[in-house]
């Protein structure tokens, strides 16, 4: 099988995303495994939010974009589709409830034979088809396919509500949202209203959650900051406007309360 699949490089697509913001993304992945990585240039520096899968290497495509500045690295939450290039980076910064799952994410791998036994379930659960291989490309010749599995990462700095995120001229504040995840977390930045949503809230895609209580509590908690809020940009997908958000938080709280 990993013969017959091209290299490619980068491994990482970016775009405009607006505000200075950019997205990047891997596009050689299976579409359920497809989630989004933002860069924020700061004047002192620069802010990373989610990693992907780990698979092809991230930080040189960041560093095209840093222009040398420092980078701090936030995972919005501990599960493996956003933690796997973590490790890339020196100050690595998530919140602690997620600790332990950033050190030892879900190991996914890379062929549908050495999928973790409960992996066809998730696609089913997101009413996608369980792939052959998660990947229709390889990140370098001689890739090991076989043996690949998602990379943990040992946090530097442990987040709390509340904590900032400093870039100089722009700051970023936490905001647990646990209900995805214990350690789910957003990032508000006041003077834009920028948040950054992780899997708290997306759109054009099925929510989960592992607490159902809490997941309320926080869809309630962004339906309600919906008025500072002038875009969102999720973990997943596209991004949106602060009409979005109320509609698609309300709609999510009708289907948590009926689990």
């Amino acid at each position: 099988m990993s013969d017959a699949l091209p290299v490619a490089h980068p491994w990482f697509r970016a775009e405009d995303a607006g505000q200075g913001i950019s997205r990047l993304w891997e596009p050689h992945i299976d579409e359920l495994l497809e989630s989004n990585v933002w860069h924020v240039p700061g004047r002192d520096a620069d802010l990373v939010v989610d990693f992907a899968n780990g698979i092809g290497p991230l930080r040189p495509s960041v560093d095209v974009l840093t222009s040398g500045r420092a980078v701090i690295a936030v995972a919005t939450h501990g599960h493996f589709d956003h933690v796997g290039g973590l490790r890339e980076f020196d100050d690595r910064r998530v919140h602690r409830d997620d600790v332990e799952m950033t050190r030892s994410p879900y190991p996914m791998r890379l062929r549908r034979q050495d999928f973790p036994e409960d992996a066809e379930e998730m696609f089913e659960y997101y009413g996608y088809p369980v792939p052959e291989t998660i990947v229709r490309a390889l990140p370098s010749a001689g890739f090991d396919v076989e043996g690949w599995v998602t990379p943990g990462a040992e946090p530097t700095m442990l987040l709390d509500e509340g904590d900032v995120i400093d870039l100089g001229d722009r700051r970023f504040t936490v905001l647990h949202t646990p209900g995805h995840t214990d350690g789910s977390a957003c990032l508000l930045e006041e003077a834009t209203g920028t948040l950054f949503g992780g899997d708290a809230v997306y759109v054009d895609a099925k929510l989960s959650w592992d607490d159902a209580e809490a997941m309320t509590r926080s869809l309630e908690r962004l339906r309600d900051l919906a008025p500072e809020v002038h875009r969102v940009h999720a973990g997943h997908g596209r991004s949106f406007d602060a009409e979005e958000l109320v509609t698609t938080c309300e709609d999510w709280l009708r289907q948590v309360a009926q689990t």
